[in-house]
């Protein structure tokens, strides 16, 4: 395999057109948000995308000058959403664009449109890519969270060479075992470098553990990942599931970034 480790954007087969049938929207609802910095300037004409695992593009819709978006989609779960500036994204930036000024991309993954939702966006140069959050059962009350941090300082600096997996049938690829000359990518801040918030449900919890790891792409290239120990929130929703948050910055370079997560609360039926 040899792609490009930045994860270049491909829109991908759009399976689904806008246009709802008057059932399907007796069935779906509105997401809708605002788009920005961190300096909190709205971004316009930014796409944000609905995609299902292989990363097609199911529904689409676009920010406004004041960089907010609105777009009603079937009821569902989707494994992500992305928001992404064309012009200013690396592989589709328009040609006068500086560097200073190229952004990657927001993702929100495993996302659950079961009603109404308000989703704002902020994005900078950095992805936390792959963010998933899970409790262990019988384990301690707490959360853990896997993420892969991407900074474009880093990469721009890498001159945007490695490999990593996106939009593509990895479903014949096998995994062979790491080897010793195994390389790390470097497009990650040692963990040690980075500033780690996370918020579940909008309140923001305390990061008990911190561990660095390896994440193989091939038996010899990995990336660096985060696995985090958070403890749990103290207050509840009614929502059947936790939203989780959690922002990056590159303490090196001033890159950040943040992910969502939504995590089902998997009720069962306790017998006493």
């Amino acid at each position: 395999m040899n792609h490009i480790k930045l994860l270049p954007f491909v829109a991908g087969t759009i399976l689904h057109a806008a246009t709802l049938t008057a059932q399907e929207m007796r069935d779906s609802v509105t997401i809708g948000g605002l788009v920005t910095d961190y300096d909190g300037n709205a971004i316009a004409n930014c796409s944000v995308m609905f995609q299902n695992s292989n990363f097609d593009v199911l529904f689409h819709t676009e920010t406004g000058d004041d960089g907010r978006y609105r777009i009603t989609i079937p009821k569902g779960r989707y494994r992500s959403v992305g928001a992404i500036d064309m012009a200013t994204y690396p592989h589709t930036m328009s040609p006068d664009t500086s560097a200073d000024d190229l952004r990657l991309e927001f993702w929100g993954w495993d996302f659950i449109a079961d009603r109404d939702t308000t989703l704002d966006i902020r994005y900078h140069r950095m992805e936390a890519y792959g963010l998933h959050a899970f409790n262990i059962p019988g384990g301690m009350p707490t959360y853990q969270i896997y993420v892969r941090p991407m900074s474009l300082t880093r990469f721009l600096a890498s001159k945007g060479t490695g490999n990593a997996q996106h939009k593509e049938d990895l479903s014949g690829v096998h995994q062979d075992a790491a080897t010793a000359e195994a390389k790390c990518d470097n497009l990650a801040p040692p963990i040690d470098k980075a500033a780690i918030r996370v918020f579940i449900d909008g309140e923001e919890v305390a990061i008990l553990m911190r561990q660095q790891i390896k994440e193989y792409y091939e038996a010899d290239e990995y990336g660096i990942a985060y696995y985090l120990t958070v403890d749990m929130p103290k207050n509840d929703t009614p929502l059947p599931y936790r939203v989780f948050r959690v922002e990056i910055t590159d303490l090196e370079n001033g890159d950040r970034g943040e992910a969502t997560y939504h995590l089902d609360k998997g009720e069962y039926v306790e017998h006493k």
